[in-house]
Formats: structure tokens, C-alpha cells, sequence
């Protein structure tokens, strides 16, 4: 019980960290603002992280760990349409959804990416070369223009899906409606894969 009490004050104090981070940036967030918003006293951060940049850098990695997970399930074997298709719309929903864990992110890379650099050059850096090899393999199967770059198209990529989540006021305002209608989200979606599915196969 008590374990299960602690695991769940963990996860409140996590997103309450992520509602502060992703408004005030690393500098600007404070440790009383994210302990009000969790209902717990300050002090008891420090039961779950030493400093305030480990409970940052654990926010950061656990919001990159979300959005590699459907990146890891581009494989050679797979039907290359099929599985950017899935990728796309899953990316799409989680910056819809969670459009917080995307500007926090984006705050992070925009200042050079301090806190999380280690992780860039090792973990993510591995994972995006492994992947960029995957549409390689399919570009030499033939089911992929030739004239694409593997690694561009990954972050072309992240870079329209996350546009839904740190440009958002802009999106809403110009369009007249939220990202969170189902018509504006469906016709995100099917705008988004017709676009970067026609640009890669071949012709």
C-alpha cells in the first residue's frame, strides 16, 4: 500500500513538474510552485529527487522515452506506407494530447540543449542512425524514392508533428478551431500522412 501511495505522489509530482517546466522553462520554474500543484510540501521532493535538475531531467527523459517508443517499431520487414503512416498519426495524438511534454521539449533544444546533451549524443543519436538505416533498407527494396534522405525524413518528421503542439495558439487562431475538434484532428492527420507519404514513394 505504502509503496503504491509513494509511486502515485511520484507521478503527481512529475506532472505537476512538467505543467511548471514547460511554462517557465528550467531557470524560471519554481520548486514551490511545482510542490503546490502536486499538494505536497517542498521537502518531500527531495525524498524523490536530489535537485531540482534531476527532477527536470527526469520530466525531460520521460517525455523523449514516450515519443521513441513508436519510433522503435520502424523495422526493415515492415511495410514502409504502413508504418510511417502509424508513426505519424501516433506522434500527431501525442502532441494534440500532451502538447506540454512537446514545448518543454522544445524549450530544452532551443537553449542548446543543456541538461539532457548526454542524451542526445548517446541514446537518441544511436536510435535515430539505426532507424535512418531502416528507410535505407527500404529505399534499396525500392519502396522508397531514392531521392529522400533517411535522416532528414526523421526529423522533417518531428518536426511537422511537433508543430501541432508548440504552435498551437498560432494553428487555432489562423484555422478558427481547436486542435482537439475532431474534424480539425482528422484533417490533420490525413493532410499530414498524404503529404510526407506522397513526397517518399517512388515514382
Amino acid at each position: 500500500m505504502e509503496q503504491k501511495k509513494s509511486t502515485q505522489k511520484r507521478h503527481q509530482l512529475l506532472a505537476a513538474a512538467l505543467d511548471v517546466f514547460s511554462q517557465y522553462g528550467f531557470n524560471g520554474a519554481s520548486l514551490d510552485e511545482i510542490a503546490r500543484l502536486a499538494e505536497m510540501h517542498k521537502s518531500n521532493i527531495f525524498y524523490y529527487y536530489a535537485n531540482k535538475e534531476a527532477l527536470y531531467v527526469e520530466v525531460l527523459t520521460s517525455v523523449m522515452q514516450k515519443w521513441l517508443t513508436p519510433l522503435q517499431t520502424l523495422e526493415p520487414d515492415c511495410e514502409p506506407t504502413e508504418a510511417i503512416a502509424q508513426y505519424l498519426i501516433t506522434k500527431i495524438d501525442v502532441a494534440i494530447t500532451e502538447p506540454k511534454a512537446s514545448k518543454l521539449f522544445a524549450l530544452e533544444i532551443i537553449q542548446g540543449a543543456p541538461h539532457i546533451l548526454s542524451i542526445l549524443k548517446g541514446p537518441l543519436k544511436k536510435l535515430f542512425k539505426r532507424k535512418a538505416k531502416v528507410i535505407l533498407t527500404w529505399q534499396e527494396q525500392g519502396k522508397i524514392s531514392k531521392e529522400i534522405d533517411p535522416e532528414l525524413l526523421i526529423i522533417n518528421i518531428w518536426g511537422i508533428t511537433q508543430n501541432y503542439a508548440d504552435f498551437t495558439t498560432q494553428i487555432e487562431i489562423l484555422m478558427g478551431k481547436s486542435l482537439r475538434s475532431r474534424h480539425i484532428y482528422q484533417r490533420s492527420v490525413q493532410h499530414t500522412v498524404h503529404l510526407l507519404l506522397y513526397g517518399i514513394l517512388p515514382r
